[in-house]
């Protein structure tokens, strides 16, 4: 398996490629697929409304958000899979994620890992029994993100070592601090995020997983949601 950012091998790796795209209504969408399929040589798929198979059989995830969503929900016309819920896409675009040019000519906005968290939360929160590999990808996150981000962790929160608080346990701080810059943009979304991490059933199943996952106590692991928690109410 090829290694990430800073030597870090990812525990698990997919096949298919995840793009948002903000986009008015669902002709645009139709649209949009109509023009991959017969210009770009794209297959659709019969099971899911919102997949396409790329001509290196690659599969590609077309997740649109924006103006098409109504209470952070897409419904489009196809077989399959039809709908998709979109909650927090849309906060996550607009809170400044970073572009990224490809091949000197395309340019993306490209997800940071706060996002990425925010929304596989949210993604296990609406199905979570069938999104527990999405507990796991947030376990990884957690025990790398003071490697990957420890820069911005020394320069922006450096009043967290003033404590006597272990680096995870710094980095879910700091975590919760990023994911509520997001979640300030939408009082609903920050409502039940929160309330994701601080119903007890909730909150001991997410434990458990990413326990198991770590090979850790949960009690840590409750310990580290608990900092994600108080990261995000900091930011007011």
């Amino acid at each position: 398996m090829d290694e990430g950012i800073k030597d870090i091998t990812p525990r698990r790796a997919t096949s298919d490629i995840d793009f948002a795209i903000l986009i008015k209504d669902s002709k645009n969408f139709e649209e949009l697929k109509h023009y991959l399929v017969t210009v770009e040589g794209f297959t659709p798929s019969r099971e899911n409304a919102f997949v396409l198979i790329a001509p290196d059989r690659r599969q590609i995830d077309i997740l649109p958000f924006g103006e098409i969503e109504k209470k952070g929900k897409v419904s489009v016309k196809g077989t399959g899979i039809t709908t998709i819920y979109v909650d927090g896409m849309k906060e996550v675009y607009e809170e400044g994620i970073p572009e990224v040019t490809f091949e000197k000519e395309i340019t993306f906005k490209v997800c940071t890992l706060p996002g990425i968290v925010l929304l596989k939360f949210i993604a296990w929160d609406d199905r979570p029994e069938m999104r527990s590999e999405d507990l796991i990808d947030i376990a990884d996150i957690i025990s790398h993100f003071f490697t990957i981000y420890d820069e911005m962790i020394w320069s922006e929160h450096n009043d967290l070592f003033e404590e006597n608080r272990d680096l995870e346990n710094i980095s879910a701080r700091v975590l919760g601090r990023e994911m509520g810059k997001i979640l300030n943009r939408n009082p609903v979304l920050k409502n039940r995020f929160l309330g994701i991490l601080t119903d007890d059933s909730k909150s001991l199943t997410i434990a458990t997983v990413i326990a198991q996952t770590l090979d850790r106590p949960i009690y840590k692991i409750l310990s580290l949601l608990n900092d994600i928690v108080e990261g995000i109410q900091e930011i007011k």
